[in-house]
């Protein structure tokens, strides 16, 4: 039975002692897995969560450590994957994978550290913990009724701030320290990948937002958007009617949305902000549901008056524009705008005294993750490494 446990990634020249550790827990592992089964339906999955997930050199990691590792993306799964248990496990399978990968990369940086012996002070250890408790727990007597309350040993957490503070430093050794960007790479990388730094036409739009139901009905909303389209014809100022008026996400900051692209908005309002003037406003704009799936957008008169309906599909293509006698029209509004264009931009490419940063960020990132995998690789190298889960 133990023969047949066959390595998933094995060192073809291990160390005698290693090999004997290596088939002492391969039995142990087949001897639990035989039990279990013995024990179960044929179609059910065995879970032992004191089981060996993988062996490093030395060093065992076992099935409760993985999943502790990935408890909170774990509780994140099943909150987003509740109704669908098969995707639920296939995620669920995909995270421990991941955590296992980590831990093994994690035992691996360990114990390099190890065996360079490098000595690690007290008193940094100690002053990490008291860093912790005051940013985390208060006070020492917290820290330890916590520790309680999750099972954890004192001493546990004690190895567990210094094994910490070991993967930063030798990350920070091996990765973070030896990464230089160049500006000859980052200018190379901008005139390789212009097309990254295209911007298509924008506007810089102001909006004022009212809501249909909390104003007590389209009748009303659209009232109160005629006393603040007066207020502005007569000089009052478009950020503070919006700062004190608008509903919108963007109320305290005067309605003001930024530079926006045209794919930003729904092709409705999009339309009609795009063929608006730098300093003009438009007439108020109602939006509401069409009987489909797509939806209408309602202009109004500088009196008021509802002049022109536009049906959108839920492609953003314009279906119909008609215009409306007598007030009748489909539907009523749910929302209302009134937007203000600051300024127009046309299409183009970003400078790269514009990007210069963004781009040396990413190339920091890139090159980091080249540094890791390569380091990480020199260590598996010369490690005995085996995976059971």
């Amino acid at each position: 039975m133990c023969a047949r446990m066959a390595p998933v990634k094995l060192d073809p020249s291990p160390k005698r002692s290693t090999m004997f550790v290596e088939m002492t827990l391969s039995c142990r592992v087949s001897l639990v897995w035989l039990a279990g089964t013995l024990a179960l339906p044929v179609y059910a999955i065995p879970e032992f969560r004191n089981g060996i997930a993988a062996i490093v050199n030395d060093s065992v990691i076992t099935v409760q450590e993985v999943e502790e590792h990935v408890l909170v993306p774990l509780e994140a799964l099943k909150r987003t994957h509740a109704g669908n248990p098969s995707q639920f496990n296939q995620k669920r399978i995909e995270a421990m994978t991941s955590g296992l990968e980590d831990l093994v990369i994690r035992q691996l940086i360990l114990q390099d550290f190890k065996a360079a012996g490098i000595p690690v002070p007290d008193s940094i250890i100690e002053d990490e913990i008291q860093e912790r408790i005051r940013k985390r727990y208060g006070d020492r007597v917290t820290l330890t009724k916590t520790l309680q309350a999750q099972g954890i040993r004192h001493e546990t957490f004690r190895q567990r701030v210094y094994d910490d503070l070991v993967l930063q430093y030798m990350r920070q050794k091996n990765v973070s320290q030896a990464v230089v960007i160049s500006p000859k790479k980052i200018e190379t990388y901008y005139t390789n990948n212009m097309s990254k730094f295209r911007m298509e036409d924008q506007v810089k739009l102001r909006m004022i937002v009212f809501n249909a139901a909390t104003a007590g009905g389209a009748d009303e909303a659209r009232k109160l958007a005629r006393e603040i389209i007066v207020k502005l014809d007569q000089g009052a100022a478009f950020p503070e009617m919006a700062a004190v008026y608008s509903e919108g996400s963007q109320r305290a900051e005067g309605g003001d949305w930024g530079w926006r692209e045209r794919t930003y908005l729904r092709r409705g309002l999009s339309d009609i902000a795009f063929n608006l003037n730098p300093g003009q406003r438009s007439a108020l704009v109602g939006l509401g549901k069409a009987d489909d799936d797509g939806y209408l957008i309602y202009l109004y008169d500088k009196d008021g008056q509802l002049a022109i309906t536009r049906k959108y599909s839920s492609k953003e293509t314009l279906v119909e524009e008609k215009k409306v006698e007598n007030g009748n029209a489909p539907g009523e509004p749910s929302e209302f705008y009134l937007m203000l264009v600051e300024g127009k931009r046309p299409a183009h490419v970003r400078p790269l005294e514009e990007v210069r940063d963004e781009i040396e960020k990413d190339l920091i990132v890139q090159e980091r993750g080249r540094l890791q995998k390569a380091w990480v690789d020199r260590l598996r190298a010369k490690a005995f490494v085996r995976y059971f889960y």
